[in-house]
């Protein structure tokens, strides 16, 4: 392409009239992914002309005014059986409406977009296969989802079928490069993020008294808050072992997230934990949960990012979470939390509770201020320079 014309693109998508589409299978607030598109959508909208590609779209009142939206019309299937069909249609739908950046996330991502690489599956299958075993090893061998993914996953990659990458992190560049080969000049380094006016320290005055109330926790009590989907993973289970190990009534445990509710409460039953374990479903309103807690835990064995660690501290929570989150790099040890080395280890967990219990007076407003480089408008502004370079 010729220099002028490459400067008139550039040109172009500097301007109102821009076309840039976001593409995903998912864009809401009931998960990570889906939160970025959505928060990115409300953030290039002023100076773009913005689409938001998606099957699984949010109700007409959240769409951000001036989003134009595509609902993909492949239908949802299990095990990833429907994933080549949202890269076929959003594939599809972006060369009929000849967008100017096309940008994707996953192995779901367009053919030749600007892919925002969240997790590298090829890294978390290697990993999650040393530490299961037995029957969760082979229900995991089982599933045809994580064969579908490595297969996209290898394609996008190694393939090369991408106009430009974008990793959380340094370790998922080197994911990238390990398991895929991909040059490091292919790459640009950009983390997820949180938005300031939903994740604050004024969510305790808020809702601390109502969410008790309303799931019957005492006011008194200390409440450690879990976030996740991918309960198994990011540590639910030793996080439960660790609470009841504490011995302390006053303890009490609310996993929000797509979680198997009666496994957990009959594990929560066999730990002797019953009437301490609350657990709550997926909520486009998840920041008011933390609103009512004292700490945060996420002791995860593999973790990209982990943008509820973010939300947590900007909410003025202390955290504790692994070495292994992307997210450690915002953990000021004994400043705003602590890392876990081991985070199977229920007894270092326990010492990590008990750290974050009675260690030090945490100052919640500290805490907020030590991660506003991650607040959506200082990440996004750098999200939209890497499109800008990508024509």
């Amino acid at each position: 392409m010729e220099n002028a014309q490459i400067e008139m693109l550039r040109g172009r998508l500097a301007e109102p009239d821009a076309k840039v589409a976001l593409c995903h299978s998912g864009c809401h607030q009931r998960g990570g992914v889906e939160r970025v598109i959505l928060q990115g959508a409300k953030y290039l909208k002023d100076s773009c002309d913005v689409s938001v590609v998606a099957r699984d779209l949010p109700a007409l009142k959240d769409i951000p005014e001036g989003v134009k939206t595509f609902r993909l019309p492949y239908p949802e299937l299990p095990f990833g059986l429907g994933l080549r069909g949202t890269r076929r249609n959003c594939t599809r739908l972006a060369r009929q409406n000849r967008f100017d950046v096309v940008a994707g996330f996953g192995v779901q991502a367009p053919e030749n977009s600007v892919v925002w690489i969240q997790s590298v599956h090829a890294a978390w299958w290697d990993q999650s296969r040393q530490n299961r075993r037995g029957i969760l090893r082979l229900r995991q061998a089982a599933n045809p989802l994580h064969r579908i993914v490595l297969s996209m996953e290898g394609e996008l990659l190694r393939e090369r079928a991408y106009k430009r990458l974008i990793a959380l992190t340094p370790s998922v560049l080197g994911d990238l490069q390990r398991f895929y080969g991909v040059p490091s000049e292919d790459v640009d380094i950009l983390p997820n993020g949180y938005k300031s006016d939903e994740f604050h320290v004024g969510l305790r005055e808020l809702y601390r008294l109502e969410k008790r109330r309303e799931i019957g926790v005492p006011l008194d009590a200390w409440v450690v808050l879990f976030v996740a989907n991918e309960w198994e993973r990011k540590g639910l289970l030793p996080l439960m072992e660790a609470i009841a190990a504490l011995d302390d009534a006053n303890i009490h445990l609310v996993a929000v997230g797509r979680l198997p509710q009666s496994m957990v409460q009959r594990k929560a039953a066999d730990l002797g934990l019953l009437g301490r374990v609350h657990t709550i479903r997926s909520t486009c309103s998840v920041n008011r949960w933390f609103g009512m807690a004292d700490v945060f835990a996420l002791p995860t064995v593999y973790e990209a990012w982990g943008m509820v660690v973010i939300e947590a501290m900007a909410s003025g929570l202390p955290v504790l979470t692994s070495s292994l989150a992307g997210a450690s790099e915002a953990v000021e040890i004994g400043k705003n939390g602590f890392l876990l080395k081991e985070p199977r280890s229920v007894e270092e967990i326990v010492d990590g509770l008990e750290r974050l219990r009675q260690g030090v007076l945490w100052d919640s407003n500290l805490i907020s201020k030590s991660v506003c480089r991650y607040e959506w408008k200082v990440i996004f502004k750098k999200y939209k320079s890497i499109l800008m370079r990508s024509i």
